[in-house]
């Protein structure tokens, strides 16, 4: 009986692996590491000046409503247009309905 090198056993375990194993690593390797509290800080903080915060969040409300503001004249223009639509539709509709079998 031939024995199996390490290499072998390694790739048929990959083999084996879902999908997901294979994008995110098996097991322990997706475990969160533990960070302390200045690392956190320092990763999360902005700035500690009030001002500067209510400007920032100012800033983003404002650029919501322009947003909100384009997609509202998108919709009004989508209505305009499928009501337009409809009524080409039901008058296309209605000039068939008056024509005769031998006409089309």
């Amino acid at each position: 009986m031939a024995t199996k090198s390490s290499h072998e056993v390694q790739s048929r375990r990959r083999e084996k692996r879902t999908g997901r194993e294979n994008l995110l690593g098996h097991g322990e390797e997706t475990k969160p590491r533990s960070r302390n509290l200045g690392e956190i800080v320092a990763k999360y903080r902005k700035s500690k000046d009030a001002s500067s915060l209510a400007m920032s969040a100012k800033n983003k409300l404002v650029q919501r409503q322009e947003k909100l503001g384009k997609i509202n004249n998108q919709t009004e223009e989508l209505e305009g247009n499928s009501e337009d639509y409809a009524s080409l539709a039901n008058e296309l509709l209605r000039k068939i309905e008056k024509r005769k079998w031998w006409q089309i």
